[in-house]
């Protein structure tokens, strides 16, 4: 299991990172259609008009991708019929999940 400390803005002072389980949950939402369909018609949309209107922030943009885990990504992984698993991250790992997909969407979508 590959652990790593970080440390620094945005993070817990001190958090552990689960990199194995943060790429579980990076695959299981890349394969799920229905998490795909839902980050590019309603996320993405949202993203690309704050964008338009020129009031995009990232650090907002890093939070609504949190959103995007905690109410689709993680119920659905929960679900036995699914995976039936619970990544309960802590908020660096929730901070790192919801980088990597708004790093996605800006380099493919925008």
């Amino acid at each position: 299991m590959s652990n790593v400390m970080i440390s620094g803005i945005g993070a817990a002072k001190s958090s552990t990172i689960d990199r194995v389980a943060i790429d579980e949950v990076i695959l299981f939402a890349e394969n799920d259609s229905r998490l795909h369909d839902v980050l590019v018609n309603v996320y993405l949309p949202a993203l690309k008009k704050k964008k338009k209107s020129g009031k995009y922030d990232k650090e907002k943009a890093v939070k609504l991708m949190e959103y995007y885990y905690t109410n689709y990504i993680r119920p659905e992984m929960k679900k036995p019929s699914k995976y039936g698993y619970d990544s309960k991250f802590n908020p660096a790992e929730r901070k790192v999940v919801a980088k990597y997909f708004l790093d996605l969407l800006e380099t493919e979508y925008m």
